[in-house]
Parts: C-alpha cells; sequence; structure tokens
C-alpha cells in the first residue's frame, strides 16, 4: 500500500472559536490516505478530460474510434473514448450499458492518478455530537432517560470509517477526487424532551450544525455536511431507529451542502459492513443528485446506491449489471460499479453542488428510448 499524509487541516483561530465546539484533530485520528500498489500499474491515462463542457460528439463516430483504439492495443485512448460515449453523445441506455462493460474491462488496465495534490478536493465538515441526553415519554406513561456518548475507542472507529470512506471515493473515482475532512465536536450535550407519542427524525438536526458550518464557511466552501450522533452502546435505552442516515440533496441552510446524519453504534461498521460503508453509501446519494440536478445529466448517467440488487432478487427495477453474490455481505462492489463504471473521470471532475451552473455539461445528450 502507498500512504500519503492526509492533507493539513487547516487551524481555526481562537477568535472563531465558540464555547460549545473545539478542533478534533486529535480526537479523531484519521489514518493517512492509502491507495493500492496496483493503482500506479498499466498503461498511463493520458489526456482523459473532453475537449469542452459544451460540445456533443457522434455516437457511431466515437463508438468506432474507441474500438480500433482497443482493437490496436491503446488501452488508455479507448478507455477515454468509451467514456466519451457516456458523458458526450446521444444514444440509448443497452447501447449505454455495452459501454460501460467495456469500460469495466479497460478501467483496471489504465493507472489512476495517486498524487492526491491533483486531486479536485471535495470539503466535508464533520460535526460530531458528543453527548446526546433525551427523556422520552413511553405508551405506558413512564420516562426513559437515555444518555449516549463518545468513548475515545468511538473516536478513534470513526476517524478509521472516514478513512475507509475517503479511500474508496479516491480510488474509485481514479484518484479524481479527495475528501477533504474538517472534524469538529459539540462538547455541549444536544439535549431534548419527547412526549408520548412524539418522534423527532434526527438526533442531530441541520439547525443544530448551522452556526459551525458558518465558521467554517468563512474559510472555504463546504460541499457535505456529516453529522455523527452516538445512538446505543451507552447509559438508557438506545435512541429510536427511526433515526437512520440519511442525506439531503438541497439544503438551502447549508449553501446546498449535502447533509447526512450517521448514526453512531460500538459494533459499527455492522457485521458483514466495509469500513466507512455507511458513509460512502449516503454520499453517492449526494453525487447522484449533482450529477442529475446540478450537471444536468439524464437520469440513468449514474444509478441511487439504494438500486441495488442480489442474484437471488426477481426485482426488474434498480440497477441489473451488477448483482451482489449471495456469498458477499457488502455492498461497496456495487458502488464501485456506479463509480467505476457509470461515473466518468470527468463526470467526477465537474462535480458540483452549484445548482445555476451557466453551462450543465449534461444538458447536451440525452438517453434515446
Amino acid at each position: 500500500m502507498k500512504v500519503f499524509p492526509l492533507f493539513k487541516l487547516s487551524v481555526l483561530s481562537c477568535m472563531v472559536l465558540v464555547a460549545s465546539m473545539l478542533r478534533a484533530e486529535h480526537v479523531v485520528p484519521i489514518p493517512p490516505l492509502a491507495i493500492p500498489e496496483s493503482a500506479s500499474q498499466g498503461a498511463a491515462p493520458g489526456d482523459w478530460k473532453a475537449a469542452s463542457p459544451a460540445v456533443a460528439l457522434d455516437y457511431a463516430e466515437t463508438e468506432k474510434a474507441a474500438r480500433e483504439a482497443e482493437a490496436a492495443g491503446k488501452v488508455a485512448e479507448a478507455l477515454t473514448l468509451w467514456e466519451r460515449v457516456l458523458d458526450r453523445t446521444t444514444t440509448t441506455e443497452e447501447n449505454r450499458s455495452n459501454v460501460r462493460e467495456r469500460i469495466k474491462e479497460l478501467r483496471p488496465k489504465v493507472a489512476i492518478n495517486t498524487d492526491p495534490d491533483k486531486a479536485k478536493k471535495w470539503n466535508v465538515l464533520v460535526v460530531i455530537a458528543k453527548e446526546v441526553k433525551v427523556e422520552r415519554t413511553n405508551r405506558e406513561g413512564k420516562v426513559e432517560k437515555i444518555h449516549q456518548i463518545f468513548t475515545p475507542q468511538d473516536f478513534e472507529q470513526l476517524g478509521k470509517s472516514l478513512a475507509g470512506f475517503r479511500d474508496m471515493v479516491f480510488e474509485w473515482s481514479s484518484g479524481v477526487v479527495l475528501l477533504d475532512f474538517e472534524v469538529l465536536v459539540l462538547e455541549e450535550p444536544v439535549a431534548f424532551t419527547l412526549a408520548a407519542g412524539e418522534r423527532r427524525d434526527f438526533a442531530l438536526l441541520i439547525r443544530d450544525v448551522v452556526p459551525l458550518f458558518k465558521k467554517v464557511r468563512e474559510r472555504k466552501e463546504i460541499h457535505t455536511v456529516i453529522g455523527c450522533v452516538k445512538y446505543r452502546g451507552s447509559e438508557g435505552p438506545s435512541l429510536s431507529r427511526l433515526w437512520t442516515a440519511a442525506i439531503y440533496g438541497r439544503v438551502n441552510e447549508l449553501d446546498s451542502a449535502g447533509y447526512m446524519m450517521v448514526p453512531w453504534g460500538p459494533d459499527y461498521p455492522y457485521k458483514g459492513e466495509t469500513t466507512g460503508e455507511m458513509e460512502l453509501h449516503e454520499w453517492l446519494h449526494q453525487i447522484d443528485d449533482s450529477v442529475h440536478a446540478n450537471l444536468g445529466y439524464p437520469r440513468g448517467t449514474t444509478r441511487s446506491s439504494d438500486d441495488g440488487r442480489t442474484e437471488n432478487d426477481s426485482r426488474t427495477d434498480g440497477e441489473q449489471e451488477y448483482k451482489r453474490p449471495q456469498d458477499v455481505t457488502t455492498w461497496v462492489y456495487f458502488y464501485k460499479h456506479i463509480m467505476a463504471e457509470h461515473m466518468t473521470r470527468q463526470i467526477w471532475d465537474e462535480l458540483t453542488i452549484n445548482r445555476r451552473l451557466e453551462v450543465k455539461p449534461g444538458e447536451i445528450i440525452k438517453i434515446e428510448q
């Protein structure tokens, strides 16, 4: 494995700190970026960027050129041309599916970028609710007290999860995108009371993170905000399972940055899952939204991370090209399929939370029915 130091996290001056937060680089140790040795092997990627974001190409001509390049052994050139079919030509979904098969074959044969400094930075603000205190009245009228608190072991595991999330994004975007974390901790408990029958969907609401978001936003653009809450494993009953990970593609309070709430437990990652899998799953909802709503690509260019199907799943909706084998318990290989075969390097490079682009590159193509 090649290991790169994590980008040095910017330091907030004491003037900007508020009493209820602290910097958490030392509280949450994030392992350095790790890239498989195989990532630098294979054909040099060459110039994979499209000539112009607003110029459509002819499908037949581009497909012919891709096949000729592949037949001539020009692997990197062929991969780029097949990618151009996906992100710059108008064709049918059946043709696109066939193209993704060619990309699946060629992608491992072309080296990815292994230099973090050359990657597109996707800034992620992580806000941790160190303590959650809840009093809730159950159906029998009895008051239950819940007190969940992050332990040093939890902080350590969270750092590993963020690293796993980051490493998968970097590798499966071909080194085009690198998550850059800034971690803050809410020292004051998040506390609330629930009456009988009352529900609160998330223990850490968007409004809880807005003050911290605004402080960081003064220095840099934030693309994703993650709210981390421990929902079980400490004192009293668990927080309701109603509070699950979720993401919003359009959040005005966060300047359109995506927000996802991660329910933390001492058994995370859950049995059979990959470290960082839950964060990746939720983040891909934001990416799906960005590709279609922000960049204007037609539906089907990428897929929802909810669209996975298993080998014995008879449903005909969802993504049909990857079927999870029965003996595989993690969904990350489906996410890899979305990231490396549906998404092109060009699309990864274009990602934005800006919904008002003057030129939406995806609007020049459509999927024919």
